[in-house]
């Protein structure tokens, strides 16, 4: 009979200890998942990426402002040789002035919005889901501004399409431009992927 309730009493001990390494198991899994979505950022990878793309920004916003400035100024002042007067010759220099003064606030907003990512206090989910909310606002504002480009240049054109010569200059500056600007764009994406993908993986 003492031999059963020792076997009894061990069973016990048996039980409770298994129940207590489970308990313990489910608290350490539970301590690893906190800390896998809590751990901050730490990467030089993701600091450079975020970096790079603020510079970028910051450079195409004083670009736009620079030359939002400039082109409608000269535009306007132009003589009859330079460019035809008339309506259209004003309806221009607006458009142009509005075009790069909404790129150079788009820029301004996306500068800003990244230098608000905090590495140091921000945990990597934090910084991934920011990430993908501003790659997707720059394409929401890329397809505001590439009709509002073509609409502009249409109009300017307009007015030029009995010179050959200035259409081809044209032809070639905006094949030009497209290139640097789509070489721009795949940089941007890179670091936004580099941002997202460091840990998102």
């Amino acid at each position: 009979m003492e031999k059963q309730s020792q076997i009894t009493d061990l069973e016990q001990l048996k039980e409770m200890w298994n129940d207590l390494n489970n308990r313990l198991e489910r608290l350490e899994r539970i301590e690893r998942q906190t800390l896998e979505e809590g751990k901050k950022v730490s990467s030089h990878k993701v600091r450079t990426a975020k970096e790079d793309l603020a510079a970028r920004y910051r450079k195409f916003m004083s670009i736009s402002l620079t030359a939002g400035l400039l082109f409608p100024i000269y535009l306007f002042l132009a003589s009859g040789g330079s460019y035809p007067e008339g309506m259209a010759k004003y309806v221009s220099t607006a458009l142009f002035f509005i075009y790069f003064m909404t790129a150079a606030a788009m820029d301004f907003y996306l500068y800003k919005e990244v230098n608000r990512i905090d590495l140091a206090s921000m945990t990597v989910m934090e910084v991934i889901s920011r990430a993908r909310t501003l790659k997707h606002r720059h394409h929401i504002f890329m397809a505001i501004l590439i009709p509002f480009a073509a609409i502009t240049l249409g109009v300017f054109a307009s007015q030029l399409i009995d010179d050959p010569f200035i259409l081809a200059g044209m032809a070639t500056g905006a094949v030009a431009g497209i290139a640097i600007g789509l070489r721009q764009y795949l940089r941007m994406m890179r670091d936004y992927r580099e941002m997202m993908e460091e840990y998102d993986s």
